[in-house]
């Protein structure tokens, strides 16, 4: 769809409205057509939605933060290189307060798995079967720090869980962990927070 151009000051003052009345018609079909673009139209297309709701909401991504409007909200999107090169939604109050509120990640919604949180961080979690010493790789490399790492161990036959340590090599890729086993022991479970 060719949407003609808005062309401003017609009618001309002076003018008759049958001399300007093909771009009158231009301006008011391009319009008409201009809000059509993501939006059902004033005739309910497509479907019989309610004129002037949205399908689908379209974006420009923003090269920098927007000034802030006092008293208002602003919700935009902006390229980020996290974990690849792509867009991201954020908010900014009318204070000037951003928070990032999507990522450039799908979350992985399994036993070892991934997923974000407004602001950038990501949290990752997984579960491993100790040995006396074992490294364990998260599902996604954190593309700058890890903040925090959790570990909760489990046991069976009401034996007694013996502390196990991380050795200090924690990476943004992955951590190692050394401790006391025995038969008794049941996976380790893991939580990391990072960005």
């Amino acid at each position: 769809m060719v949407i003609p151009t808005y062309r401003t000051g017609f009618p001309q003052d002076g003018s008759s409205l049958g001399s300007t009345k093909a771009q009158i018609r231009a301006n008011l079909d391009g319009t008409f057509e201009t809000l059509s673009v993501d939006h059902i139209n004033n005739n309910g297309a497509p479907g019989t939605n309610p004129a002037g709701y949205h399908n689908v909401i379209h974006i420009v991504p923003q090269g920098s933060n927007p000034s802030p409007v006092a008293g208002f909200g602003q919700l935009f999107s902006k390229i980020i290189n996290d974990v690849t090169n792509d867009t991201a939604l954020f908010w900014e109050t009318g204070g000037g307060l951003v928070s990032q509120l999507t990522t450039n990640l799908a979350p992985v919604v399994s036993t070892n798995g991934y997923s974000y949180l407004p602001g950038g961080l990501i949290f990752q979690w997984g579960r491993f079967n100790p040995n006396s010493s074992t490294n364990v790789s998260f599902p996604l490399t954190f593309p700058n720090n890890v903040f925090n790492i959790q570990l909760t161990g489990s046991a069976d036959n009401n034996s007694t869980f013996r502390n196990g340590v991380s050795t200090g090599t924690l990476t943004t890729s992955g951590f190692s962990w050394e401790g006391t086993i025995s038969s008794h022991w049941n996976p380790i479970y893991w939580l990391a927070i990072g960005n």
